[in-house]
């Protein structure tokens, strides 16, 4: 009798076990296949945000023509490439596109329009401006995740396979993360996006509480932690230093300030001058000399600031795309630290008499305007 029970609980227990393995491996999958979902959505549209980007530098008038165009084919083949027959732990992953914007058995991508008020994703729609993806496993790897005896299991319950075909949508909608806004009196009406305004090289100084020594009105800047409060535990060094995610502000009150701290600036620099860091936004010559670092910036009024150096609120009106050619910290400070060491301006851009940020393209956009919705944002990001 022992013999026997045992026997049979054997079997019970050698079922249950196989069937926990294969429904072990069918998460680490679903996993697997989404971690690819999201990593193809995010290069497909951090491609069509270089090829906006390039418009921007090179020909701002065609930016209309990029997104008016509903099958952005560099952008499917950077998302295609970012996951095609890569192997993960349990699945071969694959993508199909025949340039469509319906997901169909012969297609897993869409080019499509983020809309930022109402969360919502159309496909085809215009501006383009983000991208949707569908992974499933190749046929090599159907088999993968319910094995035999998580199949004959599934039988009794009527069911024979188990699909799982996870979805992820990324856009670029506009949103800053930098640490400097600028005065309201830096945009020039002629210098509305998408016209984007080659400036003589303006050099930017901060909004002096004091309005004696104020910079002129349109050259003037201030430090902002956008959204986050200053505290002891969370400094203005932490969130510059910090390298968080995007924030949309506009329309909202960010904290700012116009006191004199050549530390932040230093700070500033040295995150420009880091070759590892935001390099996609980041414009070089053919021998590798740094043009500029192009930067969306929040837009606020400077004409009401208290002489305290602690952080104050101002509403932004505006954002504005900018591409900083210099920032001259001079040695005060550290900078930030990076791998690698510190990373400081070139000694030919810098002169004794040269300290400040300095600008030569300009763009803004006024908050709730349809040029917004144009603005493309310069790191995508997972939107669904």
């Amino acid at each position: 009798m022992d013999t026997t029970y045992v026997t049979i609980m054997l079997i019970v227990f050698l079922v249950l076990t196989g069937l926990a393995v294969d429904v072990g491996y069918l998460y680490v999958s679903e996993e697997d296949l989404q971690g690819a979902a999201e990593s193809a959505a995010l290069a497909g549209t951090g491609a069509i945000k270089q090829r906006i980007l390039f418009q921007v530098q090179n020909d701002p008038k065609k930016i209309s023509e990029v997104f008016s165009d509903p099958v952005q084919s560099a952008a499917r083949v950077a998302a295609v490439e970012a996951v095609s027959g890569k192997h993960s732990s349990v699945a071969l992953v694959g993508l199909s596109s025949n340039n469509a914007n319906a997901l169909t058995g012969d297609n897993d991508l869409t080019v499509g329009f983020w809309n930022v008020s109402s969360q919502s994703y159309t496909p085809g729609g215009t501006p383009a401006n983000a991208m949707q993806v569908r992974t499933r496993r190749t046929a090599e790897s159907s088999s993968v995740g319910m094995g035999a005896l998580g199949s004959f299991m599934a039988r009794i319950t009527g069911t024979s396979n188990f699909d799982f075909t996870p979805v992820a949508i990324a856009a670029i909608p506009a949103r800053t993360r930098a640490s400097i806004a600028l005065c309201s009196a830096s945009c020039d009406p002629a210098c509305s996006y998408p016209e984007v305004c080659s400036v003589k090289e303006r050099r930017m100084s901060l909004a002096s509480p004091d309005q004696g020594q104020a910079p002129a009105a349109g050259d003037r800047y201030l430090f902002t932690s956008l959204l986050h409060p200053v505290t002891v535990t969370n400094t203005m060094s932490d969130l510059i230093c910090g390298e968080g995610q995007g924030q949309e502000v506009c329309g909202k009150p960010i904290y700012t300030s116009g006191a004199a701290n050549g530390e932040l600036l230093r700070e500033i620099q040295s995150m420009m001058y880091n070759p590892k860091f935001d390099r996609s936004n980041k414009e070089y010559d053919k021998s590798g000399r740094l043009l500029g670092w192009w930067v969306i910036v929040p837009v606020t009024e400077c004409g009401q600031l208290t002489p305290e150096s602690a952080l104050e609120p101002h509403a932004v009106t505006k954002y504005s795309l900018v591409r900083i050619s210099r920032i001259c910290a001079g040695a005060t400070g550290a900078g930030c630290p990076q791998t690698g060491g510190q990373q400081d301006a070139p000694a030919a851009t810098c002169g004794p008499a040269d300290g400040g940020l300095y600008l030569d393209r300009i763009s803004c956009v006024g908050c709730g305007s349809k040029s917004l919705l144009l603005l493309p944002g310069l790191q995508p990001v997972l939107v669904k």
